[in-house]
This record gives C-alpha cells, sequence and structure tokens, in this order.
C-alpha cells in the first residue's frame, strides 16, 4: 500500500509540472496571437502614419494576390484547351491533365479567400484613417478665420494621397456563373450559347452552329444578328475568345484553299472580322482549326452540312 502511494504522488509530482508547462505554452502563444489581432482590429494601437503605411502595404499584398489569381487561371484557361484539343481527336485526356485543373481551381479559391481577408482589413483601417484625417482637417479649419477657411478648404481636401484616398476594396471581382447566365439570357443570348465551368473558371460556347456553305468560308448576313448581340455582351468583360473553324470531309485543293485547314481556318477568321467589325479588340481571340479531322474521329453528324462550321468558345479571366 505504502509503495502504491508512493507511484501515485511520482507520478502526480511529474505529470502536473508537465501539464502546468504546456498549459503556460499554450496560454502563452494564446495570449500573444490574441494580442497581435486585438492590435490588428483596434486601430487605436497605432497612429495616422502607421496606419497610411499598412493601407499601402496591404495595397501591394493585394495586388500580388491580384497577379497570381491571373497567372493561374491563366494556366487553367491553357489547360483546358489542351483537353479540349485531346477530346476534340477522339482521344481521351490523361488523368492528370483533369487532376492539374482541379488543384489549380483549388488554389484560385484559397487566394480568393486570402483576398476577400486582406479587403476586410484593408477597409477597416480606411475608415478609420479616413476618419482620423477628417478630425485632423477639422482641427485646422477651427483655427482659422471663415476667408481663410474657404481658401484652404481645397487644398485640405486633397490632403490624403491619391492611393489611399480612392477606393481601395471592391467587391471581389470573380465573375458568378449565375451572373453570367443571367447576362446571357438578358442579352437574347440563350438560345445561342451555353455557360459552362463554375466560378473560378467560366466559359460560354455557341450551342447553335454557325454554318457554312460548301468549300466557302463566306460568313452568312443571318449570323449578323448574333455577332452584334455577342459583341455588345462580351465588351464589359475581361475575355479570351476562341473560334475553331471547321470543314467537312470533302477533300478541297485551290489556289485559295490549298487543303481543308486553310478552310477552316479562314471561316474561324472571318468569325472574328465580324466580331471586330462590332467593336472587340483583335488581341481577345484566337484561330484554331483541326480541318476536316475533328469531325472524321468523333462524327457527330453525316449531314456534311453540320460540318462546315465554326464554334465559338469565351473564356472569362475575372
Amino acid at each position: 500500500m505504502g509503495r502504491l502511494w508512493f507511484n501515485i504522488r511520482s507520478c502526480v509530482f511529474f505529470v502536473l509540472p508537465a501539464v502546468s508547462v504546456f498549459m503556460i505554452i499554450f496560454f502563452s502563444q494564446s495570449v500573444a496571437t490574441g494580442y497581435y489581432e486585438e492590435k490588428l482590429i483596434h486601430t487605436d494601437a497605432y497612429s495616422t502614419m502607421e496606419l497610411k503605411s499598412i493601407l499601402e502595404d496591404y495595397q501591394i499584398k493585394a495586388g500580388v494576390l491580384d497577379t497570381q489569381i491571373a497567372e493561374i487561371k491563366k494556366d487553367i484557361d491553357w489547360l483546358i484547351l489542351k483537353i479540349n484539343r485531346i477530346q476534340d481527336a477522339g482521344k481521351k485526356a490523361p488523368h492528370g491533365l483533369k487532376e492539374s485543373v482541379s488543384d489549380k481551381e483549388q488554389k484560385v479559391k484559397t487566394l480568393l479567400k486570402e483576398k476577400t481577408r486582406l479587403e476586410t482589413i484593408l477597409s477597416h483601417y480606411k475608415k478609420e484613417f479616413d476618419s482620423r484625417k477628417k478630425i485632423e482637417s477639422d482641427k485646422i479649419l477651427a483655427t482659422k478665420s471663415p476667408k481663410q477657411q474657404e481658401a484652404s478648404g481645397t487644398i485640405l481636401a486633397k490632403t490624403i494621397p491619391p492611393k489611399v484616398s480612392k477606393s481601395i476594396v471592391d467587391p471581389s471581382n470573380t465573375i458568378k456563373k449565375s451572373q453570367i447566365e443571367a447576362a446571357v439570357k438578358k442579352a437574347g443570348l440563350g438560345d445561342w450559347v451555353e455557360v459552362n465551368g463554375d466560378d473560378t473558371c467560366l466559359r460560354i460556347e455557341t450551342t447553335l452552329p454557325i454554318l457554312f456553305s460548301s468549300g466557302s468560308a463566306k460568313v452568312s448576313k443571318e449570323y449578323r444578328s448574333f455577332f452584334k448581340k455577342l459583341a455588345s455582351f462580351l465588351k464589359p468583360y475581361d475575355v479570351k475568345v476562341l473560334v475553331n473553324g471547321y470543314a467537312d470531309t470533302v477533300p478541297i485543293r485551290t489556289k485559295k484553299y490549298p487543303s481543308n485547314f486553310e478552310l477552316g481556318a479562314t471561316r474561324a477568321a472571318n468569325i472574328i472580322h465580324e466580331l471586330v467589325k462590332q467593336g472587340l479588340k483583335p488581341s481577345i481571340f484566337k484561330i484554331e482549326t483541326t480541318g476536316e479531322y475533328r469531325f472524321a474521329a468523333k462524327e457527330p453528324s453525316k449531314q456534311k452540312s453540320f460540318q462546315r462550321r465554326a464554334q465559338v468558345t469565351v473564356i472569362f479571366s475575372g
């Protein structure tokens, strides 16, 4: 019994200090973190000049995040186009490519969350900064005569540096799928295109075919109304537009079109010319063609008239 009591006392002697040390370390870390968060939120801990410096630092960080997000989205766009090319050729896209797209989309979501956090902090600091500058301005004006106040009012209104005085925090620039779907419907494009992808990588694709006559790349007048609506719809957005031109399986060998590759490419180019006429920038477009071979692999239709077509894919960058 005496030995048992000794063992219990020994355990208490050794265990309690260990628990105490752990609690002290944990409590110390919690206090440190809590103090930092409190200092972060309660702006009284900073002078006006410190707030200004913090605002500028967070602006830089937000800008870096924007750059990272834009670069990853470009990578996603490229991967999706590569997957589409492989599938258009009648092959199965490697699983690794699709996994890479998913990983990058998840990274974009993580970066967007961090951007939202930064914007929240920026909003808090800016509100406090503007409040203090107003108080300082009011104090300076109070010491001057009415004439002096009137003469210096405009100058005081400009004391905040342009970088800080302009709106720092905007709502997230991420375009929502629901917003695009609503905008497509409002623009009268609902019968022409469908919205695909998710909020991190949105795209719209033509569902009604843009058809061509045999051996011709001339765009029919009946599509002008569609191009006008599409161009008007796209102007406010940052987009890339991929136009694929296709041909049927009938061989062609003329001076103008040595093969179906040239014919398909010219069909795509002529659609781009129509959209540029409606005010879109040429730099946002990219031409692709597989001539007759996409349809030879997939055989979507036995009617050659549906093989002589073009497809427009719009990818939203943000």
